[in-house]
C-alpha cells in the first residue's frame, strides 16, 4: 500500500464523528495504525530536512477508539414469532 493511499484514507474518513459512523471510525483507526508504521519521524536529503509530528493522528485515533467504544452495541437483537416489539 502507498502512503499517499494511506493519507487519503485518513482524510476520507476523518469526518467519523460528523456523519456518526461507527464503521468509518474503524477505518480511521486502520489508516491511522499503517499510517503511524509506515510514516517515518523524519526525512532529509543534502539540503534540506522535514520532522512530520505524529502526535495529531495519534490524538485523532484515540478519539475514534473512544468513539467507537461509547458507541458501539455489543449486542445484536433478534425479532422472531413470539417476540413482541414496538
Amino acid at each position: 500500500m502507498i502512503i499517499a493511499d494511506i493519507e487519503a484514507d485518513l482524510l476520507d474518513y476523518a469526518d467519523f464523528e460528523e456523519v456518526a459512523s461507527v464503521a468509518r471510525a474503524k477505518l480511521f483507526i486502520t489508516a491511522a495504525k499503517r499510517w503511524l508504521i509506515v510514516r517515518a519521524d523524519t526525512a532529509s536529503n543534502e539540503a534540506s530536512s522535514l520532522t512530520i509530528g505524529k502526535s495529531f493522528v495519534e490524538s485523532m485515533m484515540k478519539r475514534a477508539t473512544q468513539y467507537v467504544a461509547q458507541n458501539s452495541s455489543g449486542s445484536v437483537r433478534f425479532l422472531g414469532p413470539g417476540r413482541s416489539f414496538r
